[in-house]
This record gives structure tokens, sequence and C-alpha cells, in this order.
């Protein structure tokens, strides 16, 4: 009888599990404060993005990512933007009222436009190895 042993997830398999978690969150964020709530369900959508946008991510590690500098540098000042967003702003009540008054304080404004800019940068790329893990 032969065994096999369990392999190690390919790189591809990692990245593209991080990226596709990650990307939805800040696709989510880079949309207006009504889209969003309903995006992310009218839960308590911005203490959960605030939590979710700042977990570790091998994405930022330079020797295991796959994403150019620029798109690296993208993440991360939208990660610093999501950091000054003081609790008054992600702990609204758990209603969908909450949420949208939580995600149309002024201190959402920075992280939205930091968010569409990853979009931009990073987007592509995520909507290509979406597309080819689809296939």
């Amino acid at each position: 009888m032969t065994t096999s042993l369990p392999q190690e997830p390919h790189v591809d398999d990692w990245f593209n599990s991080d990226l596709n978690w990650f990307m939805g969150h800040v696709q989510s964020l880079a949309m207006s404060p009504e889209e969003c709530c309903a995006e992310q369900g009218n839960y308590l959508v911005a203490g959960e993005l605030f939590y979710f946008l700042l977990q570790p991510t091998s994405l930022l590690e330079s020797s295991r990512s796959l994403l150019s500098s620029p798109q690296i540098r993208a993440i991360e000042m939208l990660r610093d933007s999501v950091r000054l967003v003081p609790a008054e702003a992600r702990s609204g009540p758990p209603s969908a009222a909450g949420s949208l008054t939580d995600m149309q304080h002024p201190s959402w404004q920075i992280p939205r436009s930091r968010a569409a800019k990853v979009m931009e940068v990073v987007g592509p790329l995520w909507r290509e190895r979406t597309a080819g893990n689809a296939s």
C-alpha cells in the first residue's frame, strides 16, 4: 500500500485565496456607503471592514507575495488610513441603519478613496486570477 503525503499548497493557491478574500472587502469599501452596507450584509459593516482589512496578510510579505511594489504600497496606504478610523465610526448598533451611519462617517472618506485606488492597481490582477480560477 502506498500512502501519499499531504502536499504543500502551491504559492498560487494561497495567494489567490488571500487576494480574493482581501479584495472582496476592498471592493465593498470602494462602493458608496449604501452599496457597501448592502454588499456586506448590513450588519456591523464598519467594524468588520476595519477588522478584516487590518488582518495580517501574506499579500504584503514581499518574499512570498506576487504583488508588485506599487500594488503593495497601495494596500499599505489603504490599511494606514483604515487604522485612523475612530471607534465612534465603527461601533454603531447592529442594524442596517447603524451600519449606514457608521459608513457615512467622514473618517471613512479617505479609506474609501484609497480602496478605489487599490481597485485600480490591484483590481486587474485580482479579476485576471479570479477568471483563471473559474475555468
